[in-house]
């Protein structure tokens, strides 16, 4: 399968990021209970942080000095947009889930969650991670069906 630059771009970044957020969010998993940020949870929030810099530094330089780096012409520009909408529209449902969530559950009362801090910012953060895996998802989609 011949890819242009923009999709190896894509799907490098998609990858990193699944694997990098995957790691996160199973440690996170552990310390859900958790009030606020301590000191492992701020320290694997940073170090995730930085490891997807330092992974896509890398392999985008790998990339252009590998194959060049190609100009983005109106076709890029147009599946770029429609990539945004539709990660805007995940990340918009995502913080509206997040809100209804914190009502309901405070309206509520007791919940088997409790809502704390540490729940909320890694709550956003996921919407954020799936937001951008919808960006790179529909970007990849109509790179391949051709717009």
């Amino acid at each position: 399968m011949d890819m242009s630059y923009q999709e190896k771009s894509i799907l490098g970044s998609l990858l990193a990021m699944v694997v990098v957020y995957s790691v996160y969010f199973a440690g996170t998993l552990r310390d859900i209970g958790r009030g606020d940020f301590g000191a492992s949870s701020l320290g694997r929030l940073i170090f995730t942080v930085v490891a997807i810099v330092v992974i896509e530094i890398v392999y985008h330089i790998v990339l252009a000095i590998e194959g060049g780096v190609e100009r983005k012409d109106e076709r890029d520009i147009l599946i770029e947009c429609k990539a945004y909408r539709n990660a805007y529209l995940m990340l918009a449902t995502g913080a509206g889930l997040v809100i209804t969530y914190f009502i309901v559950a405070g309206l509520a009362g007791a919940t088997r969650i409790p809502l704390t801090p540490f729940l909320a910012v890694n709550a956003m953060l996921l919407f954020m991670v799936i937001a951008e895996l919808t960006k790179s998802l529909t970007q990849l989609f109509y790179y391949r069906r051709g717009v």
